[in-house]
């Protein structure tokens, strides 16, 4: 029992300040502290990655934390099993690199599953495990073996609670006939994230357009996807045409993460697909083309704009500066000659900005606290900070908090979705 005699609920709510490597080590120094900290209420939004077969002790813990959220890698149906036995709430399920091809099955007796992520694992038996889970509401296949196009179809077709799909395998391409068919059946759907490669082609103009899809069962004439977000990985043009999202007015979420980077602005269609989404609020885009060869088009609706390994001058900022000046959250993360200037010049391009992602590496200290004059900042993240804070950076941050009145929140890095499929993270 620890000296200072405080109500439990009290030593709760200060240990939910603590980073979980913080937590683990207070549990570590007696009884008491490792009863408090093992709540579930400090463990709601954690992930546990599981590798192999554990003991009656580890689930245990697992099961007092009320753990939501697992990610199996490399597991045998074994691990699986003590999972569902253990854990039966679990919403969240993430496989990677599993080739034991009945595993999937194993999933089916979780009731309460409604996201679940397959990548690169073998899966003899996708269509009858799926058809078990037709709660899911989300639903990524990356690079999944041994299930054709045609298998997958069939599978997704009948969950039709999905809200979110991504389907990242460029070497086994949907066509055209098939996502309609596909999307057809999922009224729900919201967010559809797609992995683009050679094997794609040239694509159809409506191949984002069910109207043209006569004949696919539960597609009528007049059908328009609903979808609200869409993300392209790994997209080169001219895969998609100047016209394929004539079919996406309702878009608020674009995410485009090119290839590589591409120097002929004359080629680039984002600067068509952009006239057309109206309503859009929020737009991400890494590699690919110069900024100016779209900057002037990004449509003034946009509060959160994402630039990552962007190449930039600072008058092309500057464009972006004029055409969105409500922008609330902004990453730049790009590819500049002169850094100095564009961090000199942020407060007064993006005045409103809350949220500010920017990297610090060759930048002067007293041009990076700068960033204070931006009135309305909140929460800065610096993009290169090293996950131990070096001096420098525990030097800034703490100049940034003094001189703020601890008004800015700094983040030293920005921490990955474990869950999420590990295509979207090379771009980050």
């Amino acid at each position: 029992m620890p000296e200072i005699q405080l109500p439990e609920e009290m030593w709760i709510h200060v240990f939910g300040f603590l980073s979980e490597r913080d937590k683990l080590n207070v549990r570590l120094s007696c009884a008491y502290f490792k009863r408090l900290v093992d709540h579930w209420s400090l463990w709601k939004d954690s992930v546990v990655v599981l590798q192999k077969p554990y003991d009656s002790h580890f689930w245990k813990t697992l099961r007092q934390r009320k753990i939501k959220s697992v990610v199996v890698k490399r597991a045998t149906t074994k691990v699986l099993q003590q999972t569902v036995a253990w854990l039966p709430w679990i919403g969240s399920v993430t496989l990677l690199e599993c080739n034991d091809g009945t595993a999937l099955v194993t999933l089916t007796a979780l009731k309460h599953l409604q996201r679940l992520v397959i990548s690169q694992c073998c899966c003899r038996s996708l269509t009858g495990s799926l058809l078990s889970l037709r709660q899911l509401t989300h639903l990524c296949l990356c690079e999944v073996k041994r299930a054709s196009v045609s298998e997958i179809r069939a599978a997704i077709s009948q969950l039709v609670n999905l809200t979110t799909l991504e389907y990242h395998d460029d070497k086994n391409p949907i066509h055209k006939s098939a996502l309609h068919g596909m999307l057809g059946h999922l009224p729900n759907l919201k967010h559809l994230s797609l992995k683009l490669g050679p094997k794609y082609g040239i694509l159809p103009d409506d191949y984002f357009c069910p109207t043209k899809a006569n004949g696919n069962p539960g597609v009528t004439p007049d059908a328009e996807l609903g979808l609200s977000s869409l993300e392209l990985l790994n997209y080169e043009d001219p895969c998609l045409s100047s016209l394929a999202f004539n079919g996406l007015s309702s878009l608020t979420k674009l995410a485009v993460h090119y290839r590589k980077c591409y120097k002929n602005p004359d080629l680039c269609c984002l600067t068509k697909w952009l006239r057309r989404l109206n309503v859009l609020s929020e737009l991400s885009v890494s590699l690919g083309y110069p900024l100016e060869a779209y900057a002037e088009w990004i449509p003034r609706t946009v509060q959160r704009l994402s630039l990552m390994r962007v190449q930039a001058t600072l008058n092309s900022v500057r464009i972006v500066g004029e055409q969105v000046p409500d922008l609330l959250q902004l990453q730049l993360d790009l590819f500049c000659l002169d850094i100095c200037d564009l961090i000199t010049e942020v407060p007064h391009v993006f005045p409103k900005v809350q949220i500010l992602e920017v990297r610090h590496h060759n930048v002067p200290e007293s041009v990076f606290l700068q960033l204070q004059r931006l009135p309305r900042l909140e929460q800065l993240v610096i993009l290169d900070a090293p996950e131990s804070p070096s001096p420098t950076v525990r030097n800034l941050t703490q100049k940034l908090h003094v001189q703020t009145n601890n008004r800015i929140h700094v983040l030293h890095s920005n921490s990955k979705d474990q869950t999420a499929c590990s295509c979207g993270f090379f771009y980050l």
